[in-house]
């Protein structure tokens, strides 16, 4: 121990002239300091201690001391970097310059095209971890166990930086392959020297192994106790590489915390081409962006020839091949302005084929797109492409799909978007925000003749594409909102007229409370803001008049006919004129006179539907066996069903599925506008159908009379069903499987009045019965009948579901079977009561300050369609083996058709991970501890025509062809395979059904649907969730009040621990909300006692801490025991 020296310096002891101070000279301080030194020196008897220093002698002659740092510093260089770098050199003995060339030609030159981006995130990807930047990471590694989620990137320096899916913002995948990759050993465990700092970065997870100790320590420790088992959480999934790398550097110096490097070779290989491609991607960043504000002006017209007033959505690479088409003419443009600039614009519409006759919805391509999804373009093009999208968010949208970071579509944002952006930023900027501010106040205060602001209709726009997400990552936006709120609130506050919210939201500039201004400026009515989302363009909402166009059609369509017979009569009635068959809307924003209306759509019905069945020559007769449809008792569609027959050796079992393609021409405008929306849009206020109501009428299984069916057939053997059952084994599951896909034929059938219309709940209460059990045990049922026919089907479903669950890898995740809806009533018929239980679940008023309609929300818990439910299992199980069927039938046939496809990227210890789990589910289903560590690894599924499987079903191979009334690709395939038996049983046969030019754009179509389907599920999410959170907000601000007199016990399924923070929770019924508990010590000391643990169901006492409707936040904090 140092010893302190007690020293007093001259001027301050005592002395006979206190008091009488003189100040010192200068050489007076000197001599003093001078004797302080000495003085120290003197009564010191030890060296110099530095508590950081552990090698170095200071007592030793300096030039001693030089040489001996500079020796250490030698031997750290050569132990840290040169000879890892002779290690890696001497165990890769390759021609490094041609090694160089290759990955530079890989990396700089690398391609994307729409098939690749399909691949997912896997080694050798290259990605960007910010829009705003052009600087490119490498993918080295990814999770090595279900416990990690973290990848492990290489920068343009070489250094390694560990990250989570959710950093990635854009990837260009395949850039590098693991068989490239891997035999480098881009990154290594590094070896420890005794004394010596560490330089390499510790995994996320800080593993600890012996083989990490210096030489010296590992011999000693041998034999000793293990190092004390640390946690399997990670210690950082946020990219903390800053902190993780100065732990390395003194930190973890002799211990056994596994540190890992690049080695000096490997960089030199590697991060030139990184650096060389990322300056590539940002010089041409600025000419993109100019080339690309051109192209947005072209784009103000779409396809249609219509100035869009709402946004239309591009497939990426669509826009990108307009882009790629269009860059080499800009210097027409650069030269031009005014009318001249117009003229050169539209000279490019017709170049690009973006003009053309108007239409409502989607057309298939005038242009053969054969092979749209592998065109391979410039991936350093490409980033540079959508780098510049990103950077102008008040012109361009970018959808990307989360789960892969695949960029799918480009919402084209109309001028008059930017245009109000603009304005109504000017005016809050300047004193606009002041007098919008006083504005609001007034207007809350209910004050008279208020004069409304000069460009409140701008703010009002902006205020709710700030809310729907129509414009993102614009820091402007943000800010200018942000303190428009705060400046309203502080307003309110000041005045008085302001509650203190009894639930905060999560953010005091929130996109909720941005929300509920605009709410009480357009009369305080609650509604749901998804429908100002861009994409999605629901009629009725004032944003797409095209949108509004169509919905006149189908009311029309709806309210003309009621039955099959009222169309055959219109259809063979006197033809339509040709000149009103020809006529077309010059202008959807102009709308129609209802003359025009009813002539204009006189015409489309009398081209929209077949006069005749196109199929009747390859179209059978159906026996006379039941059809049993099972669906909700609040369908809109029965497009589904399935029989059973006893063959003696064989069950034959075929699904039947309403055959609206015999119906619909494909060329027609019904067609296109079912395509331009690609599937019906559930939403909890009601759907927004793909296709008339009469459509289902008319071709639903549950239609009167006579009918038409598509049918998937297949074959199982009863002896093979009893042989799995007894052995359970692979064989045996491999062997059913084989007789489905072999055995499967597609027809089409007459239907008389074979269908059986049955709920859920009818049978389950069937299925449950325990003397139905009990008679099905013993082989009493009556052959044939519906009990006989039920168990039989159930005995089956099961069979499938164990095979592809045990034997094929499936992931049966647990399902939500909440469902919620939405209707609005008057406030009489609301009445006081806002809160109240119903059979199954909760109903919440949600009533606004002067509003005349309310929304009342019901959520409810749908038992018979659960997980459990035996029902559901039956038609889920039996719908997804049909669907695999009939690509099956599709794939030996050689047909092209929309595959639904889904790609995993294991490595081989998850996969092994993943088959333990699966063979150790009773069940067969994954546990939400198993779903969680699971999800970390699913990517989306997509259409394509590329043959792939559908991995996390466990299938080969996979398609839609089951609910073709709500989904256009079911529809696309069900023309197809039509097409395909007309042509094989009469090739000499005149009718077209599904037409050349649609079959050469069919991967065109695919990803257009794919885009669409993206749409319509992120609309119902965000739909969902805004309901969910509106309820609960109302619930609890109720509770409080004391208005509910049978509080709502609320379930939590723990998907994390306290260990890394806060703990992810499902909340039951409300699983829409991102719902988190706030990790105090109460939580924390649950999880330490294991009375909680993750996957454990918990129904706390807790205290609401904040929720948010638009961001979907939930978040509770327990209360102490």
């Amino acid at each position: 121990m140092s010893r302190v020296v007690q020293f007093v310096p001259r001027r301050f002891r005592s002395g006979g002239n206190v008091g009488k101070y003189k100040k010192p000279s200068a050489a007076e301080l000197d001599n003093e300091a001078l004797a302080v030194t000495r003085e120290v020196a003197k009564q010191s008897k030890k060296k110099y201690y530095d508590p950081s220093n552990v090698s170095l002698d200071f007592s030793l002659p300096n030039a001693e001391l030089i040489r001996k740092i500079e020796e250490d510093a030698k031997d750290r260089m050569h132990k840290r970097i040169k000879k890892p770098a002779e290690d890696w050199q001497e165990n890769h003995p390759i021609d490094m310059v041609s090694t160089r060339k290759r990955l530079r030609n890989l990396i700089w030159g690398a391609r994307i095209s729409l098939n690749k981006n399909f691949s997912p995130l896997d080694v050798g990807d290259v990605v960007l971890l910010d829009l705003e930047s052009t600087e490119l990471h490498l993918v080295v590694d990814k999770p090595k166990d279900l416990n990690t989620s973290t990848y492990t990137l290489l920068n343009h320096e070489g250094d390694i930086k560990y990250i989570v899916r959710e950093q990635i913002r854009l990837r260009v995948p395949k850039v590098a392959s693991n068989r490239i990759l891997n035999p480098l050993k881009v990154v290594q465990q590094e070896k420890k020297y005794l004394g010596v700092a560490p330089i390499g970065m510790p995994d996320s997870k800080f593993s600890r192994s012996a083989e990490a100790l210096p030489d010296e320590l590992r011999k000693e420790k041998a034999g000793s106790e293990a190092s004390p088992k640390r946690s399997d959480g990670e210690f950082s999934t946020t990219g903390d590489d800053f902190i993780m790398a100065q732990a390395a550097s003194q930190l973890l110096t002799d211990t056994d915390v596994k540190t890992y490097i690049v080695p000096l070779p490997v960089r030199r290989l590697l991060s030139k081409a990184l650096v060389e491609a990322s300056i590539t991607c940002f010089r041409k960043v600025n000419s993109y962006s100019r080339n690309l504000d051109y192209i947005h002006k072209i784009l103000q017209y779409d396809e249609n020839n219509n100035v869009i007033s709402s946004a239309r959505s591009i497939p990426i690479f669509e826009l990108f091949e307009i882009f790629s088409k269009f860059e080499h003419r800009v210097r027409h443009l650069d030269q031009a302005q005014g009318v001249d600039e117009l003229r050169v614009l539209n000279s490019q519409m017709t170049y690009l084929g973006l003009d053309g006759p108007t239409i409502v919805g989607k057309k298939y391509p005038d242009q053969t797109k054969a092979g749209f999804d592998e065109v391979e373009y410039s991936a350093t093009s490409y980033i540079a492409y959508l780098v510049a999208l990103a950077q102008n968010p008040r012109k361009w949208k970018i959808n990307f799909q989360h789960s892969s970071k695949t960029p799918l579509s480009v919402d084209v944002l109309p001028i008059s978007t930017s245009v109000d952006a603009s304005d109504a930023l000017g005016f809050l900027k300047a004193d606009g925000g002041k007098t919008f501010t006083k504005f609001y106040t007034d207007f809350y205060a209910n004050k008279k003749d208020i004069k409304p602001p000069h460009h409140l209709r701008q703010v009002m726009s902006l205020l709710k594409d700030f809310v729907a997400g129509n414009i993102v990552e614009d820091k402007m936006v943000e800010s200018v909102v942000g303190n428009l709120l705060r400046n309203i609130d502080h307003s309110l506050d000041a005045n008085g007229l302001r509650k203190m919210p009894v639930i905060p939201y999560s953010y005091d500039f929130s996109k909720s409370r941005a929300l509920e201004i605009i709410y009480s400026l357009e009369n305080n009515e609650w509604y749901n803001p998804s429908k100002w989302q861009a994409p999605i363009r629901l009629p009725g909402t004032g944003l797409s008049p095209e949108a509004d166009v169509a919905k006149a059609y189908y009311d029309f369509i709806d309210k003309k006919f009621s039955s099959k017979e009222d169309l055959e009569k219109a259809l063979n009635a006197t033809p339509v004129e040709p000149s009103v068959k020809e006529a077309e809307l010059l202008d959807f924003n102009d709308g129609l006179s209802t003359q025009d209306e009813s002539s204009v759509f006189d015409s489309w019905v009398d081209s929209d539907f077949n006069k005749s069945d196109p199929c009747e020559k390859v179209r059978y007769d159906f026996a006379d066996v039941p059809i049993y449809c099972i669906d909700a008792a609040t369908a809109h569609e029965i497009d589904d069903g399935i029989s059973i027959e006893d063959r003696g050796n064989d069950f034959r079992f075929t699904i039947h599925v309403a055959d609206a393609s015999s119906f619909i021409k494909q060329s027609s405008m019904l067609s296109q506008i079912a395509l331009g929306k690609g599937a019906t849009v559930y939403m909890p206020e009601g759907p927004s159908l793909m296709l008339p109501q009469f459509v289902s009428k008319v071709c639903g299984l549950d239609a009167t009379n006579n009918n038409r069916s598509f049918a998937i057939e297949f074959t199982i053997s009863k002896s093979s069903i009893i042989d799995y059952e007894a052995s359970r084994s692979s064989i045996d599951a491999k062997y059913i499987m084989k007789q489905v896909s072999d055995s499967c034929r597609v027809r089409f059938l007459n239907i008389k009045s074979n269908s059986r219309c049955i709920t859920y709940e009818q049978v389950n209460n069937i299925l449950n019965d325990e003397s139905n059990i009990e008679k099905f045990a013993k082989g009493s049922f009556e052959k044939g009948g519906t009990e006989w026919a039920l168990f039989n089907l159930s005995r089956v479903a099961t069979i499938f579901g164990q095979i592809r669950a045990k034997h094929m890898g499936a992931l049966n995740f647990p399902g939500d079977s909440s469902k919620i809806s939405v209707d609005y009533l008057s406030r009489e018929e609301v009445g006081d009561k806002h809160f109240e239980r119903t059979k199954e679940g909760y109903k919440m008023a949600i009533v606004g300050r002067n509003a005349e309609r309310v929304p009342v929300v019901t959520i409810e818990n749908n038992v018979h369609q659960s997980e459990d439910s035996k029902s559901s299992e039956l038609v889920s199980n039996f719908m997804v083996t049909a669907n695999h069927a009939a690509s099956e039938f599709a794939f030996r046939k050689n047909v092209p058709i929309i595959l639904r496809t889904q790609k995993l990227s294991w490595r081989k210890r998850v996969a092994k991970e993943v088959k333990e789990i699966l063979a150790g589910n009773k069940d067969s289903r994954v546990s939400a501890k198993e779903m969680v560590e699971l999800g970390k690894f699913l990517t989306a599924a997509n259409y394509q025509v590329k043959p792939c499987g559908h991995e996390s079903l466990g299938l080969p191979r996979y398609a839609h062809f089951t609910s073709p009334l709500r989904r256009y690709a079911d529809m696309v395939n069900h023309w197809i395979m039509a097409h395909y038996l007309m042509n094989q049983k009469h090739p000499r046969s005149k009718e077209v059904i599904f037409d050349d030019d649609a079959m050469n754009n069919l991967s065109y179509v695919a990803n257009h649907l794919q885009i669409c389907q993206f749409v319509v599920n992120h609309a119902q999410k965000d739909s969902d969730s805004f309901w969910q959170g509106s309820f609960l907000k109302q619930y609890f601000e109720c509770l409080q009040a004391g208005e509910i007199e049978d509080p709502i016990e609320f379930e939590f399924l723990l998907l994390s621990d306290p260990k890394r923070g806060d703990v992810s929770c499902r909340v039951t019924n409300f699983s829409g909300l991102r719902t988190t508990i706030v990790a105090n010590d109460t939580l924390k000391q649950l999880f330490e006692s294991g009375e909680y643990e993750i996957g454990k169901a918990v129904k706390p006492k807790f205290t609401v801490k904040k929720i948010d409707l638009i961001e979907h936040e939930f978040t509770v904090e327990l209360e102490s025991t």
